[in-house]
């Protein structure tokens, strides 16, 4: 590495210095699954999270590939597997029956108007329905849970468990709790929407002004534009 000696200095050749400035610089600080997901990777996600063994980051993740990436039921598949993963692994954590409610109910809305869909769905309520008796006050589960109960009223009424009333006491009461939450906002305002409820517009349109600070919030806002789309003009 080192040559002839100049003014009492060793001549260094440059790639030799260059492998040593490498071996000297601290490793780069790995990404982790959480901030993939709020970057917007999903796909990516839920390899790494899958590959760290991070359930529920890894439901997550495929969920958003369902919801926002249009990937499909192999996708919605992952994220009900990923769930109750890790729902086995941490059963009173209110975030893994958040997870694997929400992604159960992606699979029941892709199931349509069968047996096998309402099971799916019931299944789905139950695990929402534990996750907020485990956190009663978190205003994220409440507005999941509103859309659950908003969407499978206007999809069979009474014979599917949905409750109108309760959609919209959920709706309300998660929308008042989180002002500053796109996801609050947006799915509390999805809810009210599919009951047709006059507070919808106001809360939905809240949704969509809400500065996002994730790509997540910007994959909400988008849906939350599609809807405020399909309401009724104003006077």
């Amino acid at each position: 590495m080192v040559g002839n000696v100049k003014r009492g200095f060793p001549c260094v050749h440059p790639a030799s210095l260059l492998a040593a400035l490498l071996l000297a610089a601290p490793p780069a600080t790995a990404v982790t699954p959480a901030e993939l997901l709020g970057n917007g990777e999903y796909q990516r996600a839920f390899e790494t999270a899958v590959g760290r063994g991070d359930a529920l980051t890894a439901s997550r993740a495929a969920a958003a590939m369902t919801e926002y990436r249009a990937g499909g039921r192999d996708w919605t598949a992952r994220a009900v597997q990923a769930a109750r993963q890790a729902v086995t692994a941490a059963p009173d954590s209110p975030d893994s029956h958040l997870a694997l409610g929400s992604a159960l109910g992606l699979q029941a809305r892709a199931g349509g108007y069968t047996l096998g869909a309402l099971n799916t769905a019931q299944q789905a309520r139950a695990a929402l329905d534990r996750a907020l008796s485990l956190a009663p006050d978190r205003a994220d589960i409440q507005a999941v849970l509103a859309e659950w109960h908003a969407g499978a009223w206007v999809k069979a009424g009474v014979f599917s468990g949905g409750n109108a009333e309760r959609a919209r006491t959920l709706a309300t009461r998660a929308a008042r709790a989180a002002p500053d939450s796109v996801f609050v906002q947006g799915h509390a305002g999805i809810s009210l929407a599919l009951l047709k409820d006059p507070q919808a517009r106001a809360v939905l349109t809240r949704a969509a002004a809400l500065p996002a600070t994730a790509a997540l919030d910007r994959d909400v806002q988008a849906q939350v534009r599609t809807v405020l789309g399909t309401l009724p003009a104003t006077d």
